[in-house]
């Protein structure tokens, strides 16, 4: 009779242990149990939480005023006054948690915020580079007309009609070497001196304002991020 006596008091012993850690949703049965006797208070949901009520996002808060409800409708009815209030030591240790937990939140942000920072860097310094890239391609000679002045006299009729078609191109009308002189009495290796210079020149400023358009994109794609 004494063993199941016994018996009997052991098993509500681990009922009672089992119902007072029972629904704990982040699994912190020591903050937990203080939360069951006193639902309202802030700091215990903040030391269960991790972090202060002000750094908690919208479900975790929903979450909380949802638990609290549950806890509020299962709490007794009459409690002690000494059962309710944790003690001086026990509130330490949860403001130390809770200081602990906002300084690991701070920390992570302002990781996140390097990490940020270093991305943006690293896709400035790729955008630069191919921009420098891309000018270099677009201004240089063309190779046609490079091929054809290693014999500029003989292919020099070819050489003109390579710069027509780029300057029409470029959307630009061009004047012919023997439009402008039909005598044929300028330097022909002057003149394809020059247009390689005026071609490098008009690319230029088309080059500058691709680079600009291509910029305010990117601005603009930044400011929509981060809103």
């Amino acid at each position: 009779m004494k063993i199941k006596n016994t018996f009997y008091l052991l098993l509500a012993f681990t009922t009672l242990s089992v119902n007072a850690y029972a629904n704990d949703p982040l699994n912190k049965p020591k903050v937990w149990s203080l939360l069951q006797e006193t639902p309202t208070d802030m700091s215990l949901w903040a030391a269960y939480v991790g972090k202060s009520w002000v750094c908690m996002n919208i479900a975790e808060k929903e979450n909380i005023k949802s638990w609290k409800q549950m806890l509020g409708s299962s709490a007794p009815l009459a409690q002690n006054e000494q059962h309710m209030r944790i003690s001086a030591e026990q509130q330490k240790q949860l403001e130390t948690e809770v200081h602990a937990a906002d300084d690991a939140f701070w920390e992570g942000e302002e990781l996140q915020e390097q990490v940020t920072a270093n991305e943006i860097l690293q896709e400035r310094q790729e955008l630069k580079q191919h921009f420098e890239e891309m000018e270099q391609k677009m201004v240089q000679t063309p190779s046609a007309i490079t091929q054809l002045s290693r014999n500029l006299r003989e292919n020099f009729i070819l050489i003109d009609d390579e710069f027509r078609m780029e300057f029409e191109s470029l959307g630009l009308e061009y004047t012919g070497y023997w439009d402008k002189y039909p005598e044929g009495k300028y330097s022909p290796e002057k003149w394809v001196h020059e247009r390689n210079i005026e071609l490098k020149n008009l690319k230029k400023q088309q080059f500058e304002k691709i680079k600009s358009s291509m910029l305010a994109s990117v601005v603009s794609t930044e400011g929509n991020t981060g809103h």
